[in-house]
């Protein structure tokens, strides 16, 4: 594995500990809420990160996903949350959010990812590899870090 396909995984890992940090003492009704002005929750923005992270680096890719997708087919790109999630659910969610990464950065290390099919973006822009479709994720989990950031503060006021 390479040196930029290792800081990767570092700065995921980072992020990805303090969401968790971040969150973990707040209820399910605080990470069930959507704030006025919002159009999703800290609950979705989570499962959705952990949705993203599949598509983009097995589904996408020709590769067999490691969760049940089905399940979290409900925090897929363009949906909201639609239902309560439970405190069981929640924990679920949180567990395969930790799990699916330290897979995913175990199939890394194994070469397990290196057969990865091109496909492209809707902007036209082409995912060629294993490495494009790492920093694409990355980019992706930043973004939404920033929106469970300000979610988590408007939950603690």
């Amino acid at each position: 594995m390479n040196t930029k396909l290792k800081k990767e995984i570092e700065l995921i890992r980072y992020v990805r500990h303090s969401i968790l940090d971040l969150t973990k003492q707040l209820n399910e009704v605080q990470l069930n809420h959507i704030p006025t002005g919002m159009k999703n929750n800290l609950v979705w923005n989570i499962g959705h990160m952990v949705f993203t992270q599949q598509m983009l680096c097995y589904t996408l890719g020709g590769l067999k996903p490691t969760i049940d997708m089905s399940y979290f087919a409900q925090f897929a790109p363009e949906t909201t949350p639609s239902d309560f999630v439970t405190q069981q659910e929640i924990e679920k969610i949180r567990a395969t959010f930790t799990d699916a990464f330290e897979r995913l950065a175990f199939d890394i290390a194994s070469g397990k990812l290196e057969s990865y099919k091109s496909w492209s973006l809707p902007s036209g822009i082409t995912i060629d590899s294993f490495q494009d479709a790492m920093i694409t994720n990355a980019i992706h989990e930043g973004r939404h870090f920033g929106v469970i950031i300000s979610l988590a503060k408007l939950m603690s006021q």
